[in-house]
């Protein structure tokens, strides 16, 4: 039996931080009284994450796709958000702080340990899925009822050479 998920919008997403990005986390102090509590703490990481996930902006431009009727739609990160992504976004942030802490720095999460995850797990899942079939890339996207050509990637590989 399968059974088929819709990738979670942006309240969806938001849902998903909250059962990894818990109140019991250690919270960066200056955040904590920044915010005034390690509620509305977690509340603004929450939501800085959410920001840089689904901001429809350049930096988040990951596929252009040209339909058969000649319509073209930019397709961005944030399109194709997952549980598993979130999840991955929360450990590698807890990760950063932990990395900061151990240097020498403050401890505990900050907004910018959860941005710069998101970035980095952006990064890493560029080439998802590996194809230039645009029926798998509608299948990611949950788009149906178009015909799809793929145009062009929104990023430009350039070939360094070779290994040495």
């Amino acid at each position: 039996m399968k059974i088929r998920l819709d990738r979670p919008d942006r309240a969806a997403a938001g849902d998903i931080f909250q059962k990894y990005l818990t109140h019991d986390l250690p919270i960066a102090a200056a955040e904590t009284r920044r915010h005034g509590g390690i509620d509305a703490a977690v509340d603004t990481m929450i939501a800085s994450a959410l920001n840089a996930m689904f901001e429809r902006d350049e930096t988040n431009q990951f596929l252009e796709v040209s339909y058969a009727n000649g319509e073209k739609e930019v397709l961005h990160f944030g399109d194709f958000v997952s549980g598993a992504m979130i999840e991955s976004v929360v450990r590698r942030a807890k990760k950063l702080a932990l990395k900061r802490c151990i240097g020498g720095g403050e401890k505990g999460l900050i907004i910018d340990d959860l941005v710069a995850a998101v970035r980095e797990e952006f990064k890493e899942n560029e080439d998802l899925p590996n194809t230039s079939n645009p029926d798998d890339w509608a299948a990611v996207k949950s788009l149906v009822g178009h015909t799809r050509h793929p145009q062009r990637s929104v990023e430009t590989v350039i070939n360094t050479g070779q290994y040495l």
